[in-house]
């Protein structure tokens, strides 16, 4: 997959089709940090563009479809997202994907 079709998360992994994503969400009471969990619908022309905009979607885990109003929300291809850290993948094999060229070295954050 490459750069222009996916987007990467904040070790520089590639974020696929499918992938479970942790994203920061805010900070709360007691400075304790509050996040959501996301799942990637992959790379799809954005509904309501008349000129073929392809973002990289990502549902709210609620079944909607795409072009909902409460539906999923859109990232740019090819973007390092800094709150996004992949937690799961289908095929398990999110820690031995080739990381990005834009994320020098792929920092190990104790859980």
């Amino acid at each position: 997959m490459s750069a222009e079709e996916t987007c990467f998360d904040k070790h520089g992994i590639p974020i696929e089709r499918g992938d479970i994503v942790k994203v920061f969400h805010f900070v709360g009471a007691r400075r304790k940090r509050h996040y959501m969990y996301k799942q990637c619908l992959g790379l799809s022309r954005y509904p309501s563009s008349p000129d073929g905009w392809q973002k990289v979607f990502f549902s709210h885990l609620n079944f909607c479809e795409i072009g909902d109003r409460s539906g999923p929300y859109h990232e740019e291809p090819g973007k390092v997202l800094a709150d996004y850290e992949i937690v799961q993948s289908i095929k398990c094999d999110h820690e031995s994907r080739p990381c990005c060229a834009q994320v020098s070295s792929r920092a190990k954050t104790p859980a």
